[in-house]
């Protein structure tokens, strides 16, 4: 088990479920655009963000978003150890310090300084990117990223600073997690977990779920950001769809519905999208599987493990509870039907 710090109140590792992170992409200057970007964050599910400062001026957005949002903020800070300074100052609730150019030991060590002042974490964090140099394999990449981060922790713990969270982040399956299993096998600092730089919108996703979940399913990993080149919000929801499918956390009811094939009678893609759509309306919390499959090859064992279920027959469907049939429904009138059930059992 990975030691316990926090980001503002916000528990990390330890005990703790794995938490959800978000950073901003709207331009700072851009206050109404940054404020509604960091309440849609926070509405979709993350528990803190981060916010990269590259000046003065983004070092202060922390107290004009923290009227808007509760959530802790983590500032990004690289190259202008000041900045991280500025930041602290300015009330943010975490420090993300990269090893490959904040470098100077003095300069670390006032930081932690100013950081255990303010009873704050920092998290060092190291990419691939930041090596201008080719390795022999994902393994051997893995291993110096590694070897980055353990030098920096050495001018931290000198400074008796311990609210420590690290993250090693390549922008490929292998090297990542060759890094943090490493790193997990040495020391007990929590893990940050990410894949940086993961391509186009299908690639990002396959690759951050193959990357993260195959970490997390190990017990490894105590935050995690998804990284896409695509709008924030679907960062947060690809990670909750991770932390949900290795039933790590649970964020609402689950929908299973079968790929479909030539069998299929009904239009079935457009009643999981509607279904979805209308489930989402409710804001349901509680935990629940509801199976909507399209034949009575899988539909039938599908819905009977479900909480909830439909098997489409020749354009009608049967809806289970369990062992029991509720009823029959047709393709037209299903999402109606299905809804009602789901507020009688969960609202």
């Amino acid at each position: 088990m990975s030691k316990k710090v926090k980001i503002g109140n916000l528990g990390i590792g330890g005990k703790n479920p794995a938490r959800i992170k978000g950073m901003l992409k709207t331009p700072t200057k851009d206050t109404k655009g940054l404020i509604k970007e960091a309440k849609t964050l926070e509405k979709e599910g993350a528990e803190a963000i981060r916010v990269a400062v590259r000046d003065q001026g983004d070092a202060s957005v922390a107290k004009l978003l923290k009227k808007h949002i509760k959530i802790p903020l983590v500032a990004d800070v690289h190259f202008h150890p000041k900045l991280a300074l500025m930041s602290i100052d300015q009330g943010f609730e975490g420090i993300r310090l990269n090893p490959m150019n904040i470098r100077k030991p003095k300069d670390v060590k006032e930081i932690a300084r100013a950081a255990k002042r303010a009873g704050i974490s920092i998290r060092v964090g190291v990419n691939s990117g930041g090596f201008k140099r080719k390795f022999s394999s994902p393994k051997a990449l893995g291993l110096q990223m590694v070897k980055e981060v353990e030098a920096y922790l050495k001018v931290l713990e000198r400074e008796n600073f311990f609210d420590i969270m690290v993250s090693l982040k390549g922008s490929d399956v292998l090297s990542t997690s060759a890094a943090n299993e490493l790193f997990s096998k040495k020391h007990d600092y929590p893990l940050h977990l990410g894949i940086t730089a993961t391509g186009p919108f299908l690639e990002g996703i396959t690759k951050s779920s193959l990357g993260l979940g195959s970490l997390l399913y190990q017990g490894i990993g105590d935050v995690i950001r998804v990284s896409l080149t695509a709008p924030s919000f679907w960062e947060i929801r690809i990670a909750k769809y991770i932390l949900q499918a290795l039933n790590l956390r649970k964020f609402g009811p689950e929908i299973v519905s079968c790929p479909t094939c030539s069998r299929c009678e009904v239009d079935l893609v457009s009643i999981v999208d509607k279904f979805e759509k209308a489930l989402k309306k409710e804001k349901i919390k509680q935990s629940a599987q509801i199976a909507i499959m399209g034949c009575v090859v899988n539909g039938p064992g599908e819905a009977y493990q479900a909480d909830i279920g439909v098997a489409f027959g020749k354009r009608k469907a049967v809806i289970f509870k369990k062992d029991k049939i509720l009823g029959q429904s047709s393709e037209k009138k299903i999402v109606a039907d299905l809804i009602k059930e789901v507020r009688q059992r969960w609202k």
